[in-house]
């Protein structure tokens, strides 16, 4: 007999929603939920419930029906929980809408990414230096992401970004679009965070656990030295906890950027994904949050040289609605069904008003910048690490501190050619 989540997922296919749709509202209740998608749906063969022994049939006749009569039940409850969360989640402010706020244009989004006007002057930060990443594992299988320029051959990105991929099959693209890119360089090599739960190391369970720790860092060199452009520049990152401990910059916007998935059949995007010219969306997108959480010093559970010295640590934000009622990171609130237990990302309060260009993180957008203004000038504090795949309001974003791992950053950096080490 099929459990009840998978009767609620069924129910949702029945009413014709998307699988994508109908894996996010089936999560919502049953989070661990997976579907099992060739199995026979009991709602188009009742017959599936009824028993193939044939003794006492008088007296089964009687529990057949009765247990006929308690599935209907069964099934048009989990039919009316449905569309009742498909109306309350299908809102103008519930929708599955994916990574930014519906009441503006994408357009905007792609233009802040490329600071094309208004947004080139410097209250914003110069996403020039944000780069694309693709590579192959052994397997042969393509993996990509975002990262950052830190240095003329150096560029941070996320672990979970590089992790398994051969390094004579990796490289950068410059530019606001991929497929066209300003430029591309090969990597010499890349450097992950001993602290770094590897997928092959460790179980599920401790993966998780261990990704709670804000390790979720790598470094890249380059073949060579990047030439500087007005298509590609070096950020500056920020090298001094201080700079933004306590209470100094939350409230404060910030600036995220990378290029996220928003391709038909590669994302749970639906009814938001976003196509270019040539049939594939490779363009840089940048959006803009409001700092809810930073999180720092955080204590490895993994024993390697330097733990003793190189902490975790998390900047967080959450995407809130344009209605200003999905604050997920309001405070006392740690938990969603979306995304699970969420209180590593520290204590504190929210404030539900979404920015102008608010947005959060989607598949593809890891590894790229978090951007705040400290001190007159715009530092990479963060990387994106993680959240909801969803990308729905509410949903949080975390994304590792930078300035917690300056060290170890500055440990690959013998010849000094990194500023800011």
């Amino acid at each position: 007999m099929m459990n009840n989540d998978q009767l609620y997922y069924n129910s949702l296919i029945d009413l014709g929603h998307h699988p994508e749709h109908a894996l996010h509202y089936t999560r919502m209740y049953y989070p661990n939920f997976y579907p099992i998608v060739n199995q026979q749906n009991p709602t188009s063969n009742i017959n599936y419930y009824v028993p193939l022994v044939q003794e006492k049939k008088k007296s089964r006749t009687l529990l057949i029906v009765f247990g006929v009569v308690v599935f209907a039940l069964v099934v048009v409850a989990m039919l009316i929980i449905a569309v009742t969360a498909v109306v309350i989640l299908d809102s103008s402010d519930n929708t599955p809408e994916f990574g930014f706020r519906h009441d503006v244009s994408h357009d905007l989004f792609e233009d802040l990414g490329d600071n094309i006007a208004p947004y080139d002057s410097t209250d914003y930060p110069d996403f020039s230096s944000v780069v694309y990443i693709e590579g192959v594992n052994p397997d042969g299988e393509v993996y990509s992401g975002s990262g950052v320029i830190i240095g003329e051959r150096w560029v941070l990105t996320a672990a979970h970004v590089v992790e398994g991929l051969v390094v004579s099959e990796t490289n950068v693209w410059f530019g606001n679009d991929y497929q066209s890119a300003a430029a591309k360089y090969s990597v010499s090599s890349y450097y992950i965070h001993p602290g770094w739960p590897y997928a092959d190391k460790y179980s599920s369970s401790e993966v998780d656990e261990i990704l709670e720790e804000g390790t979720d860092i790598a470094l890249i060199e380059l073949e060579e030295s990047i030439t500087i452009s007005e298509d590609i520049s070096i950020a500056v990152w920020n090298n001094d906890t201080e700079l933004i401990s306590g209470e100094i910059l939350l409230g404060s916007y910030v600036y995220v950027s990378g290029y996220g998935d928003y391709n038909e059949g590669n994302s749970m995007c639906t009814n938001y994904c976003l196509t270019d010219i040539d049939g594939t969306y490779s363009k840089r997108r940048a959006w803009q949050n409001t700092l809810d959480r930073v999180v720092l010093d955080i204590d490895s559970s993994i024993n390697f040289d330097g733990h003793h010295k190189w902490k975790g640590g998390w900047v967080v934000y959450d995407f809130d609605s344009p209605s200003s009622d999905n604050n997920g990171l309001a405070k006392g609130q740690s938990f969603s069904f979306a995304q699970g237990d969420y209180s590593y990302g520290g204590k504190g309060d929210s404030n539900p008003e979404p920015t102008t260009l608010e947005g959060t993180s989607v598949a593809g957008d890891s590894g790229g910048p978090t951007f705040a203004l400290i001190q007159g000038k715009w530092q990479v504090i963060g990387l994106t690490s993680h959240g909801s795949e969803a990308a729905n309001y509410g949903d949080v974003a975390f994304n590792t501190a930078v300035s917690v791992h300056t060290d170890w950053i500055c440990s690959h950096d013998s010849t000094q050619e990194i500023p800011g080490c």
